[in-house]
């Protein structure tokens, strides 16, 4: 097994990551050809699906808020980079 399980409900920290990455990734290619509203609709769709796994395969608690607060963190801070690159804001 390349990650080590963590916690006592079996919650791998590398799979976590693993999404963590693709959420960026996604977040990267949405920032080069969307606008924002396109952002805050799929934050929303993250952060629904993150807590209705967790709720519904694990308890939820402290330690899966944080890895949705992660991945959406994950997600905005692709986005911003994607608009970065694109050149979204040369007003000059």
């Amino acid at each position: 097994m390349i990650a080590q399980c963590i916690s006592s409900n079996g919650s791998c920290l590398g799979d976590e990551m693993l999404v963590a990455a693709m959420l960026f990734l996604v977040g990267w290619l949405i920032g080069r050809s969307y606008t924002v509203v396109v952002l805050a609709m799929t934050s929303s769709v993250i952060m629904f699906t993150a807590l209705t796994i967790f709720v519904t395969r694990y308890e939820i608690d402290l330690l899966h808020v944080l890895i949705t607060v992660g991945y959406l963190a994950a997600h905005q801070s692709g986005y911003l980079l994607g608009a970065y690159m694109s050149g979204y804001q040369q007003n000059h």
